[in-house]
């Protein structure tokens, strides 16, 4: 099948893979403990029928002509092998914790892999590792009930029979990109979208001041640690008529609070946040696996000390408006912005919100009971991401919400973590009993000491680049005037210099990944994502590839893709 471009979001992910280096950092983990009479063999017939089904659980995502894109597998040569073993139960729940943090690599690995281990007689645990760039969490109800119907089809000794899906993830990224035009065109959806976000986003602080235990290391670990968040069923009650009477959702809600909380702990008063939302926005992409998901960054302004009801209206009014622009992807954002790049923090936000309405992984196979069990790879970039799930009850009312306050293990430690979300339930019930009251006298646990200190520790200022000398300086050696004609024919400029920053000259990731594929061409040497965005100048990258005797190890697809 011919090769077909990543969507945009595949793109942050593809390129995230690539700048980070293999990690686990985007494993979804799902951990289904079965009991009851199992038919291992008919699971496995039923997980190749679903990969045959969905296209991108048999994509791999190689580079052709210096651009990332979809190859699609024929379901003979790209299905997963479902791996069993029969093991006690302290090796099963080591074995799943191994797997799970086993990293993809997306130009070569399908991504998706499965295992299923014997702990007992009709007592199995059922491990499935997707990689992000193929699945999100709006995914789980399509996966699981094509798994469960090709299941009991394979039990009867049939093939399942689906109505055929009426579009694949690849048409999907082909028709977004149809979408939104191009930002050159000043009447595409593209163009208009940015000029929103240019807007939206002027001026975004840098970094956010936070109550951290240590200064932010050079390079994040990505090493997340988590305490628990828990909302009891009335105070969920009461946070819902709160929003209903301020035209508000639960989510504006959170988001207010949030926001309320950051400036309480001396984070500012300009607060950006991140936040996934599904773009799903057609019905033939309801029953289709993939990754449709978008980042938005929502700015909340909590300055001159509002009452609750305040804050809330304004939030309100700048998510709304950020939802009704929410088509551009994340990555053009960040393009159009253009702030310091680093490996040490998340580019515009380093906080983010995930809220879900009642969102279940269920998975129902016949005669079987399958109960999910949660797994944290304790991978992440962020600093902070509340993560909450809202419950209902039996009759319908609120049931309470519950999740997880996620921190970087750089930069706090779990005592620190644990009052940060002390405090947000503290201040969800404070504004939940007095909304009019001004957001600074909720009464908070965290040590002022601590506070006024996150306040005299101030975030650094890049430092400025040194003047240039003149003339400007030339190219030192073959290598490097090699390298200025092809960061020259990139960029699309008649003229480098070393010290000259891709970024800073209009390169973007995707133009970092064109780079690269010319560096690897006509050097013939392999230069990392990472080692290219650590140092992105002629100057840098020559000394990184040193005397460009190292040979490119990439293997053909054919040779290491997955049967």
């Amino acid at each position: 099948m011919a090769a077909a471009p990543l969507s945009f979001a595949q793109e942050r992910l593809w390129f995230l893979n690539q700048v980070e280096g293999l990690s686990a950092a985007y494993n979804s983990p799902e951990v289904f403990r079965l009991s009851g009479p199992l038919d291992a063999g008919a699971l496995e017939s039923a997980f190749r029928d679903v990969v045959a089904r969905h296209e991108i659980l048999r994509t791999v995502f190689p580079v052709v002509n210096g651009h990332p894109c979809q190859q699609v597998l024929s379901p003979d040569h790209g299905n997963p092998v479902l791996e069993r073993a029969e093991l006690s139960e302290q090796d099963a729940q080591e074995a799943v914790a191994k797997a799970a943090a086993r990293d993809f690599d997306l130009t070569v690995d399908l991504p998706v892999r499965v295992w299923l281990f014997a702990v007992a007689p009709e007592e199995h645990v059922l491990l499935v590792v997707l990689h992000h760039i193929a699945w999100d969490a709006w995914s789980a109800e399509p996966l699981w009930g094509d798994l469960a119907q090709a299941y009991e089809a394979r039990l009867a000794g049939t093939e399942p029979h689906w109505s055929p899906l009426p579009v694949q993830y690849s048409g999907y990224a082909v028709w977004q990109r149809a979408l939104l035009g191009d930002a050159d065109d000043p009447a595409s959806m593209m163009s208009r979208e940015l000029a929103y976000w240019r807007d939206q986003l002027a001026g975004l602080p840098t970094e956010l001041r936070l109550p951290t235990d240590r200064t932010r290391p050079p390079v994040a670990s990505s090493v997340v640690g988590t305490v628990p968040l828990q909302l009891e069923a009335g105070l969920h009650g009461k946070l819902e008529e709160l929003a209903r009477e301020s035209e508000a959702t639960m989510f504006m809600v959170v988001h207010a609070a949030v926001a309320a909380l950051l400036t309480r702990l001396g984070a500012g008063t300009d607060l950006p946040v991140g936040t996934m939302v599904a773009d799903r926005g057609d019905d033939a992409l309801n029953d289709l696996v993939g990754f449709f998901v978008n980042v938005l960054v929502l700015r909340a302004n909590t300055a001159g000390d509002p009452s609750f009801r305040a804050l809330l209206a304004r939030i309100r009014d700048t998510d709304l408006a950020a939802f009704e622009h929410r088509e551009l992807p994340f990555d053009k954002v960040v393009h159009a912005l253009n702030p310091e790049r680093s490996v040490d923090r998340n580019p515009l936000y380093q906080v983010s919100i995930a809220f879900y309405d009642g969102l279940e992984n269920v998975l129902r196979l016949k005669d079987v009971v399958a109960r999910h069990e949660s797994l944290d790879t304790n991978t992440g970039r962020l600093d902070l991401i509340v993560d909450l799930n809202e419950k209902r009850a039996e009759s319908g009312g609120p049931g309470g919400i519950e999740g997880t306050l996620a921190f970087a293990v750089d930069l706090f430690d779990h005592e620190t973590a644990t009052l940060i979300a002390r405090d947000l339930v503290l201040l969800l019930e404070a504004v939940a009993a007095a909304p009019d009251a001004p957001i600074s006298q909720a009464d908070l646990q965290f040590p002022a000491d601590r506070l006024q200190a996150a306040a005299n520790q101030k975030v650094a200022d890049p430092a400025p680049a040194p003047p240039r000398a003149t003339p400007p300086s030339a190219a030192r050696s073959a290598l490097e005037q090699t390298l200025h004609g092809l960061f020259a024919e990139v960029l699309k400029r008649t003229e480098i210099q070393d010290d000259d920053d891709f970024f800073l000259l209009g390169g973007h990731s995707l133009a970092a990944t064109r780079l690269i594929s010319r560096i690897r061409s006509v050097l013939g040497v392999r230069l990392k994502v990472g080692e290219f965005f650590a140092e992105p100048t002629v100057a840098g990258v020559a000394r990184r590839i040193g005397d460009a005797s190292r040979p490119d190890p990439l293997p053909s697809i054919s040779r290491r893709a997955r049967s």
